[in-house]
């Protein structure tokens, strides 16, 4: 204290230039801090741009890989509408935060960027470099771009047709005001901090000057207020001397040490961590000592309540005027959220791959059984035709019927895998509509039997599903009914309205299940005593149904009151309230017919 007042007696004006120096430096380096953050901001954009790209492909693969114009609007695969969908590019938002449009041409046909009045920019057109890559290079763009009047971080991609001709685009982006306003919030208050500071260090410097003890004060509280800043910061903070020995941490840090700042100060690394440790530690000081720059690397520490953590240290050497170290400064960055976030997208997207690749590989199966099959169905009636053997006759309907099982096996495999890979979008489907596009499929199999089969479900009933699954489930479910009904018997298809969902059953006048049947019927390859040997059926029709009912999240089960009483399946729906019907319902409801009947 005694030196601290002959310094301010003899040199107060050099003390005051020197705060003034002092708070300069600061200010300036705050500044060059808050450009390196904004800096990483705008990096941390345009990463999130790329992320959500992909995202936005991957979406657009679940539908199909070809785009294509017809009738003036943009098509993807064989019927997927993209003009006026707009909830792929809200799926988008929802999932990445970043907006999403669909252009056909430089037109938007979908999108969830708003015009001033608060509504979607639909029909408005892409100017600007964008426009210039997408349609006069037929590159994709990355970068800044003005939407509208509003600046964003964009990405745009180009859709090509199959001539490669540019059809199209898709867009992501957000607004720089929104993804920069942490930034402009952290850059308000650092630079009222360097204000305040600014004024503090003129005016203690000012009162050094004239009064001792006030100035020893202000500087303790200005020293309290330093820490205290420090202890606001979550991640652990601390510097050493040359030696090696801490001489200042945060709260954070203590709380990873288990110690208290009067208990860490002047300790070295030998004294809180154990022998092999501490000599790496060391070693790596010591290291950023004898060197410029500073020292990243990436590590594991066990915290003192027992939890590991990944973590990322920042080590800096602090020199004095002539350049030599006088010691270090760390920060450690806690990443374990983000290692998991990363693990748990790898472990996604080997997940999708793998069935990506399932269902590439049953498409291709089905082709491979499909083309040796072909001429056998053409051949083996002609044979039978010529031979008037019974014993051989009964030969070639052996084969024809193993024939039709290895055909039918194929395609029900290959629907079992593809409605297990790809969850539907659900949208309000007319429960009725499903099962008559089931029922006119079937009618000729149910008529081969006798079977009448009576549709009691309300016409202006909806429920939330897929329109091409629930055909499916149907006719699955109709096809075991027709079956196993009794000759000239009959099959009812009713629902129950149970206000949020759907209770639908399919009952028949059949053979009916035991207690061991009902517990196992919807396993795959499972078949009731009486069908283990018919070379008619698979095994996997119902296991096809309980799949659907799990992508629509409801529940799929079987009653029977006994052997020859009949059975009937029960399964239930999200009710669609009084929505007003999909646009494309019908077309969907085709689309279903025409893959079943290529099945």
């Amino acid at each position: 204290m005694k030196q601290l007042k002959i310094a301010t007696d003899k040199f107060s004006i050099l003390l005051l230039a020197s705060a003034i120096v002092v708070a300069v430096v600061m200010i300036t380096a705050n500044h060059i801090m808050l450009d390196q953050i904004k800096d990483e901001a705008v990096r941390q954009a345009s990463r999130q741009q790329e992320s959500s790209m992909l995202v936005f492909w991957e979406l657009m693969d679940r539908h199909g890989r070809h785009f294509h114009i017809e009738n003036g609007k943009l098509i993807l695969g064989d019927y997927y509408t993209l003009n006026g969908d707009n909830e792929m590019p809200d799926k988008i938002f929802a999932m990445t935060g970043s907006r999403a449009t669909i252009f056909q041409g430089d037109t938007r046909v979908a999108t969830n960027v708003m015009k001033e009045d608060g509504t979607r920019a639909i029909g408005t057109r892409l100017t600007g470099p964008a426009y210039d890559a997408i349609f006069r290079r037929g590159d994709r763009y990355r970068g800044e771009a003005d939407i509208l009047g509003i600046p964003y971080f964009t990405a745009y991609d180009p859709v090509h047709d199959l001539k490669g001709k540019v059809i199209g685009a898709l867009f992501v982006g957000v607004k720089q005001s929104e993804y920069l306003a942490r930034y402009d919030r952290i850059n308000l208050k650092i630079s009222a901090i360097n204000i305040s500071l600014a004024a503090i260090f003129v005016i203690c410097a000012l009162i050094l000057g004239l009064e001792r003890r006030r100035s020893e004060n202000e500087i303790k509280r200005q020293l309290g207020f330093q820490q205290l800043l420090l202890d606001t910061i979550p991640s652990p903070i601390f510097s050493k001397d040359a030696r090696g020995h801490y001489n200042l941490c945060n709260k954070a840090f203590q709380f990873y040490v288990g110690l208290s700042s009067d208990r860490l100060i002047g300790k070295s690394a030998f004294d809180l961590w154990d022998r092999e440790l501490a000599r790496k530690y060391t070693d790596m000081d010591r290291e950023i000592l004898e060197t410029t720059g500073t020292q990243v690397y990436e590590s594991q520490v066990r915290y003192a309540d027992g939890t590991l953590h990944d973590v990322i240290f920042h080590k800096a050497a602090v020199r004095d005027d002539q350049g030599n170290a006088a010691g270090l400064v760390g920060v450690i960055l806690d990443i374990t959220e983000r290692k998991a976030a990363e693990q748990e997208s790898r472990k996604l997207e080997a997940q999708m791959h793998h069935s990506r690749m399932i269902e590439s590989m049953m498409i291709q199966l089905n082709h491979d059984l499909n083309t040796p099959l072909t001429p056998l169905f053409a051949l083996i009636p002609m044979i039978r035709a010529k031979v008037s053997d019974p014993g051989v006759e009964r030969m070639l309907e052996i084969c024809q019927q193993c024939v039709n099982q290895i055909q039918g096996l194929a395609g029900k495999a290959l629907d079992l895998v593809r409605i297990s890979s790809n969850p539907p979008r659900l949208i309000p489907v007319s429960l009725s509509a499903a099962a008559e596009s089931a029922l006119s499929e079937l009618s000729p199999a149910l008529a081969q039997r006798g079977v009448i089969c009576c549709n009691a479900i309300d016409p202006e009933l909806q429920v939330l599903g897929s329109a091409e699954q629930l055909t499916l489930l149907f006719k699955n479910l109709l096809s075991n009914a027709a079956r196993y009904a009794a000759q000239n018997g009959k099959v009812i298809i009713s629902a129950l309205d149970k206000g949020e969902e759907v209770e639908v059953s399919v009952q028949d006048d059949g053979t009916g299940l035991d207690h061991e049947q009902l517990t196992r019927v919807f396993d795959e390859f499972y078949k009731a005593d009486t069908a283990r040997h018919d070379l008619n059926t698979q095994g996997l029709g119902l296991a096809i149904c309980r799949r659907i009912v799990t992508n629509h999240e409801g529940k799929l089960w079987a009653a029977s009151p006994g052997a020859g009483c009949g059975t009937t399946m029960f399964f239930t729906l999200k009710r669609a309230g009084n929505q007003p019907p999909a646009a494309h319902e019908g077309a969907l409801f085709q689309e279903s017919r025409k893959e079943s009947n290529q099945i």
